[in-house]
């Protein structure tokens, strides 16, 4: 072989190890055959919901929250009671966050039996965040945005399981943020 076809050769053997990837890369991307990682056990809201001046109205922190529209029942009384326990199941972390009801007018929960749960009246906030979907809990971070939202659950173990996941996620913001 001659000087120039080894030096031909060479360049293509480079130019091909550097193409070869990036071309195999595009095509798994485009061909949808990578399922990037989700850590998240909650539905998150892309874009989320953001609460702007409504923010003022509830308490610092982030928020786990739940509205009562009057048309839920054991559902929401499970979820409120797994709200409840998010206190003790935080831990140190407790003070960051607030679990509250929502409602436009007074409910019919009793709130006696969930009493870390604090009651927001605010028609204009529950219409804000009616992109929910109905009787799910919901994470809103202390910029006033909607993060994530879980389903309720009239059956005690399937709430559970739910509570675990929001659990999960809740400690998994609060690690990584700076803010509240």
């Amino acid at each position: 072989m001659t000087n120039v076809k080894r030096s031909r050769a060479t360049l293509i053997g480079v130019a091909l190890a550097f193409l070869i990837p990036v071309i195999g890369a595009k095509l798994v991307l485009d061909q949808h055959w990578y399922q990037g990682a989700v850590t998240n056990k909650g539905t998150m809201l892309v874009p989320p919901i953001e609460l702007r001046e409504l923010n003022a109205a509830l308490p610092e922190g982030w928020r786990v929250a739940l509205v009562d529209d009057g048309q839920c029942s054991d559902a929401c009384m499970q979820g409120l009671y797994a709200m409840n326990q998010l206190d003790v199941a935080l831990g140190k972390e407790t003070d960051r966050v607030n679990p509250i009801l929502i409602t436009s007018a007074g409910t019919a929960l009793d709130l006696n039996r969930v009493p870390l749960v604090k009651h927001v009246e605010n028609s204009a906030l529950e219409l804000a965040v009616s992109q929910v979907p109905a009787h799910h809990l919901f994470i809103i971070d202390p910029l006033g945005n909607v993060v994530l939202h879980y389903p309720t659950y009239a059956e005690e173990e399937a709430m559970r399981a739910e509570a675990k996941n929001l659990l999960a996620d809740l400690r998994t913001l609060l690690k990584l943020s700076k803010v509240g």
